[in-house]
């Protein structure tokens, strides 16, 4: 299985997934091998994480915007 594979795969397992949350990513991913790598074990270590979670980590922690 791929990276990108994989990544979809867990995407797609987040509680409330939605089309546009998995496509986002899937686009990211891309051009980033770090952001695959990242939200892969993120998603992996947070199961029952919500794509808000999912969301604010991406946010925070792969793109370094923290909140005001």
């Amino acid at each position: 299985m791929t990276k990108t594979e994989e990544l979809e795969m867990l995407l797609k397992s987040v509680k409330d997934s939605y089309s546009d949350f998995v496509n986002g990513g899937l686009m990211e991913a891309r051009d980033n091998n770090r952001y695959a790598e990242m939200v892969i074990e993120y998603i992996k270590s947070h199961p029952n994480a919500s794509t808000s979670d999912v969301i604010k980590f991406e946010t925070e922690e792969v793109f370094g915007i923290k909140p005001l």
